[in-house]
């Protein structure tokens, strides 16, 4: 342990000698330092934690529907769960495959089925003759949750509906399923970091064939 300079007045050297003999004063400072660092980094650990999770939960919940919809030839433009092909069964299958996650209160989820535009009319028939042509993308109908939170529109437009190497031949048709979902990824440590980043949105993207080479179809609830 440093000793006290001579040159400081007699007081002075007495009080921080007796400060330097303590090792209670070292232990106190020592836990004052350490002890909010340690918190710190354990809600850091379990801030990345929920971070990851709820990530994967939007990924989950848009590749099963995806999938899902990819063996369904029909969709019921119905927001009941009565029928497993109604949408409010899609949409209700979104929420549970999600959970524990509140994508009811905080997320969004859009289905797309897309057609190609050089059939007449657009996805009602098969083409006349199927070759490597390539087709012309286009939204047949889109749909999404009634309960999408506000400021979540889908992000598929007439100028992106399929990636640029996906290969879209005459007659091809194509599904589109995204999920979204707001996530405060510091909701924890606000509370004691009153700069930490805000409210982010998670999102996923799927593109599915449809399993019956025909584009899916939304019909009207009989």
């Amino acid at each position: 342990m440093s000793s006290v300079p001579p040159s400081l007045p007699k007081r002075v050297r007495a009080v921080l000698g007796r400060l330097l003999r303590s090792e209670r004063g070292v232990v106190t400072i020592e836990l004052a330092i350490i002890v909010p660092l340690i918190l710190f980094v354990m809600l850091g650990f379990c801030e990345i934690y929920l971070y990851m999770r709820a990530n994967s939960m939007v990924q989950q919940a848009a590749f099963t529907l995806g999938d899902s919809l990819g063996q369904t030839p029909t969709v019921i433009d119905d927001a009941s769960t009565s029928n497993a092909n109604n949408l409010g069964a899609m949409w209700n299958a979104a929420v549970m495959l999600s959970a524990p996650i509140a994508l009811q209160k905080s997320g969004a989820v859009y289905i797309t089925s897309i057609c190609d535009g050089t059939t007449t009319p657009c996805g009602t028939d098969k083409p006349v003759q199927y070759s490597m042509a390539s087709g012309v993308a286009k939204i047949w109908w889109q749909q999404g949750a009634p309960w999408n939170a506000s400021g979540l529109g889908s992000h598929v437009a007439s100028g992106n509906l399929l990636p640029a190497t996906w290969p879209f031949r005459n007659g091809d048709s194509a599904i589109v399923v995204e999920v979204m979902y707001q996530y405060d990824p510091f909701a924890i440590l606000r509370q004691f970091w009153g700069a930490a980043p805000g409210v982010q949105t998670l999102y996923q993207r799927i593109y599915v064939l449809p399993r019956s080479g025909q584009p899916l179809k939304l019909v009207a609830s009989s």
